[in-house]
């Protein structure tokens, strides 16, 4: 990777500690759980919906660690010659590790609840809230490229629409994250789903919108 990428070396560091620390809590939690099945997945209101056999279960979340760094790690080597993700490496390097944290704290709540502890399906819905607020700090300054950030065709044709898209969807993100974040503690937990979904689905449909009517106006002047 480029040497501008400066943040790399963190990133990829952070990667791996959390997929070994996945591997050594499964590999832990797999001494102490029966071979039967574990709930990996919850509904509104917390109520689990979905089960896997436990050495399924176990591994499932640092799989997912594993193929979600190897995209992440090797997506900059198909970039096309112009836009190129190096010129906005602080927030790609930002969303992978969030993404990757994620991963982390849904196996560890997926892992806790196996064993018997007390953890709290409101904890996880917090962190699309969070998610969005800290993305909605570094949109703005992204710059034009073909791997992350607002794509849509217009923002994609041309750099002057890209930049006021991205100036409009860091207050729209982190509006939508304190909205989501507002929700999830406030509100019941059968709705919390419902705030999430929406909130983000909102804000796509305006940014879209947004990059449309930019690009319009940028044709008249």
């Amino acid at each position: 990777m480029k040497a501008g990428f400066a943040s790399w070396p963190g990133v990829k560091i952070f990667s791996l500690l959390t997929i070994t620390g996945l591997i050594g809590i499964s590999l832990w939690a797999r001494t102490r759980l029966p071979d039967a099945l574990i709930a990996t997945h919850f509904g509104p209101g917390g109520v689990t919906d979905g089960f896997m056999p436990r050495d399924e279960a176990l591994m499932a979340g640092p799989m997912l660690a594993v193929m979600l760094t190897l995209v992440l790690w090797l997506l900059p080597y198909f970039q096309p010659k112009n836009g190129k993700v190096e010129r906005s490496a602080r927030i790609y390097g930002v969303a992978w590790m969030l993404t990757l944290a994620v991963v982390a704290a849904a196996h560890l709540f997926i892992v806790g609840k196996a064993l018997g502890m007390t953890a709290n399906v409101q904890g996880l819905t917090l962190l699309p809230g969070v998610l969005f607020i800290v993305l909605g700090n570094f949109l703005p300054k992204t710059r034009f490229n073909y791997i992350i950030g607002v794509r849509t065709p217009w923002t994609l044709s041309n750099e002057r629409v890209w930049d006021r898209t991205h100036r409009l969807a860091g207050p729209v993100f982190m509006l939508t994250g304190l909205v989501m974040l507002i929700g999830a503690w406030m509100m019941p937990v059968d709705y919390q789903h419902t705030v999430i979904l929406t909130g983000a689905l909102g804000s796509t449909l305006i940014l879209t919108i947004a990059s449309y009517v930019f690009a319009r106006q940028n044709r008249t002047v």
